[in-house]
């Protein structure tokens, strides 16, 4: 999403929307695909040269559990502000920090529940969907 300075006056605000395609800001890659576009909301307000974007960033995720590793979709909401110095500039670009902000609210491991129990690592079964009589570490079934 590109910002016009030109068009935000002195102490002005200005509300832009608009849906992003996951590979436009280069961030639909392995761990982290996206489903669908995501929609981006700006409400940007100028004083001086100052220039500050309160953002609101909604999509759904694709993920695969780190534990029993079946795929399963995540909806996100995610409000941020972003500022910039705008003394010489004519656009403001707001992606490369959009992007920033979902690779930081990325989780490391990502379950498909609380209480996922994962896959036996004796014969992989998928301990949410089937029991197996495979002995653990830990003596129990």
């Amino acid at each position: 999403m590109k910002i016009a300075v030109k068009q935000l006056g002195e102490d002005t605000d200005l509300l832009l929307e608009e849906d992003v395609h996951p590979k436009d800001l280069d961030i639909d890659i392995g761990v982290m695909r996206f489903t669908r576009d995501l929609h981006v909301r700006a409400q940007i307000w100028r004083a001086g040269h100052d220039l500050t974007v309160d953002v609101h960033l909604e999509g759904e995720r694709a993920f695969t559990c780190s534990l029993c590793l079946e795929e399963f979709n995540n909806l996100f909401e995610k409000d941020f502000t972003l500022h910039y110095d705008i003394r010489g500039l004519e656009t403001v670009s707001i992606d490369p920090d959009v992007r920033d902000e979902l690779i930081l609210d990325h989780p490391i491991r990502v379950l498909c529940r609380k209480d996922c129990r994962g896959l036996c690592p004796v014969c992989g079964a998928n301990r949410n969907v089937e029991r197996c009589d495979c002995p653990t570490d830990s003596g129990r079934k």
